[in-house]
Formats: structure tokens, C-alpha cells, sequence
């Protein structure tokens, strides 16, 4: 009898997904790792700039610091990978670091900081801030405004009250349609696949038209559901269009907002089934993680994982922001 040929083994086409069990177990491993994504063969000072840098050696082994530090020759000052990047004057070792990344990046509904202290065991409190830090190396801050074609549509996020407040008409003439939800805006651009999102305080049509005008161009053609407030704010724009949820119209000749909607759809799903309870104060946070994912969405994991590392580079997330002045 013939002996069937032995199968194939499939294996991730990514060199840096191949690397990351490595990475994620071995301090060495992830310090080389950081270096290469940040500044690849050719290190530089992140304070002066220059190129002219030296590895700081350990003078009883005669091998590398343990600290990892580096040192410029222009400005004679000390620094490491984490210097000028939101990991900057941390102690979380850099493995933890590379597996809250690669995490972050390859879940699709994101992940929890209990998740993140089970498994490397951190603190809940730093493994809280040190996703907070990553959520906002993964913001978007060009502020690039939408073109195209263009779907608006808002949500209410939150569930139900724990303490229902009784309703007296006497008092409260206006039942709340949404009692203590927190309201969101969403904007999609159908040509680029690129969407943003917003806190908002209500739906009304002052800061609907707000929020519309800071995320969309005023070349392109809005795309709404049959909101009073979005008849006035498509006058502003080239072109606006809408369809009547009420009367179960949903797609007319092209006109939907069914993109946007499949987006709040995941970023629901992940706000209930892995955070639980986000407060209004990081909302924002947690929608710019799912703001990340989706528009990379094209990318691999391993691919994913390198531009939120490159995009950690000149930010910074104090634990408390100081007053000001």
C-alpha cells in the first residue's frame, strides 16, 4: 500500500509573529526587538538627533549594561529604546510591553487588563495604565478629515441603569430616551475604509454639526439616517442623503449606513464581552484602539503589532497629568 504524502505544515508568513513567543519570554530578546522597530540598523539620539551613539558596556562582564542604556557623543547624554516613547520612565520589563502590544493588535475585540495581570503578573494597576499608555500611542493625531463618501450615524453606548430613577411626569414632563448612556458619533469614509469616532455630550444638531465639521471635509457627500439634526448639516457639505430606518429602508440605490453600523457592532461586542464597563472619562481611549484595529484591518498581526510600536514614539501618558498653570 502506498503511503500518502505527509501534509503540510502551515506557518504564519510573518517574520514577527514567528519572533514573538521568543520576544515575549526573554528581556533580551525584547530589547533587541523594540530597537529594531524603533530605529532598525541605525540607532539615533531621540533627544539631539544625531546618529554618532554607542551602547553603554558593562565593565565586569564586559558585555551590555543591564539597563540597556545607550549614550550620544553630540550631547553626551544617557537613554534607552523606551526614552521619548509612551514607555518612557517605566519599570514593566519590555517583554511585558512587546505582549500587551501584540495582544492589543491581534485580538479582534481587543484585550483586559485582567487578562494582561493573569498572564504576566502585573498589577491590575499597572497593567491598567500600561493599556491606557498603548491606547494612546494608538490614536490618531494628523487629524486627517474624511473625503468621499462618507457615513454619519451616532450610538448610544452603556447598559442598563443599575438604579432606575421612577418617572414622575409632574417633575420630569420628558421620559430620557437613553437614561445614562453615553452618546458617540461615528464617521466612515466608504472610499478610504477609514473611520473616526468621537465622545459627544448630547445628539443635538449644534453638536452633531461640531463634531461633523472637525472629522469631515466639506468635499464630501454625507450619507445619514432621517435625523432632524442631519438635514442642516448636509447643507454644509456636497452632498447629503438619508434613509428612513422607520420606515425599515436600510439600502436605497447605494445610500446605507449599514458600514458604520457593522463597525459599532464590534466595538459594542468588545466593549461588553471583554471590558464589561469603560468610564466616560478613558471612552475615548478604548474608542481609539477600536479606531486602530479596524482601520488596519488589512494589515497582518505582525504587520499591526510594528505601527503601533512605531506609532508609541513621541507621545506621553502621565499617571496623573499635572495642573495647569
Amino acid at each position: 500500500m502506498a503511503k500518502k504524502k505527509p501534509c503540510k505544515v502551515g506557518e504564519n508568513k510573518s517574520q514577527v509573529v514567528r519572533d514573538m513567543p521568543n520576544v515575549c519570554s526573554d528581556e533580551d530578546a525584547a530589547v533587541r526587538f523594540m530597537e529594531a522597530q524603533r530605529w532598525g540598523d541605525e540607532p539615533c539620539c531621540p533627544r539631539c538627533g544625531d546618529m554618532n551613539v554607542y551602547q553603554v558596556g558593562d565593565r565586569k562582564t564586559g558585555g551590555r549594561n543591564t539597563d540597556y542604556r545607550w549614550r550620544c557623543r553630540a550631547c553626551k547624554r544617557y537613554f534607552t529604546v523606551r526614552t521619548g516613547s509612551v514607555m518612557a520612565e517605566t519599570r514593566i520589563p519590555l517583554r511585558y510591553w512587546c505582549y500587551a502590544f501584540w495582544q492589543v493588535c491581534s485580538s479582534k475585540k481587543g484585550v483586559s487588563a485582567k487578562q494582561i495581570h493573569r498572564q504576566t503578573g502585573l498589577s491590575y494597576k499597572s497593567a491598567l495604565f500600561l493599556l491606557h499608555r498603548i491606547r494612546f500611542a494608538l490614536a490618531d493625531m494628523e487629524g486627517v478629515k474624511l473625503m468621499g463618501t462618507v457615513e454619519v450615524d451616532e450610538l448610544y453606548l452603556g447598559g442598563r441603569p443599575r438604579y432606575r430613577i421612577p418617572y414622575d411626569p409632574l417633575k420630569r414632563p420628558h421620559r430620557p430616551k437613553h437614561p445614562r448612556k453615553q452618546p458617540i458619533i461615528g464617521v466612515l469614509s466608504r472610499d478610504s475604509g477609514t473611520v473616526k469616532t468621537r465622545v459627544i455630550p448630547d445628539v443635538t444638531s449644534h453638536t452633531l454639526r461640531r463634531a461633523v465639521s472637525e472629522l469631515v471635509d466639506k468635499s464630501a457627500k454625507l450619507e445619514t439616517d432621517e435625523a432632524p439634526a442631519y438635514v442642516g448639516i448636509g447643507r454644509q457639505y456636497a452632498g447629503h442623503q438619508a434613509v428612513k430606518h422607520s420606515n425599515y429602508e436600510y439600502v436605497r440605490e447605494g445610500v446605507t449606513t449599514n458600514t458604520i453600523e457593522s463597525f459599532f457592532a464590534i466595538l459594542r461586542r468588545g466593549i461588553t464581552g471583554i471590558y464589561h464597563n469603560v468610564s466616560r472619562k478613558h471612552l475615548q481611549r478604548y474608542l481609539d484602539e477600536f479606531e486602530f484595529r479596524y482601520n488596519t484591518r488589512a494589515l497582518e498581526d505582525g504587520e499591526r503589532t510594528v505601527t503601533a510600536i512605531q506609532g508609541a514614539v513621541g507621545k506621553r501618558l502621565l499617571y496623573r497629568q499635572p495642573n495647569p498653570a
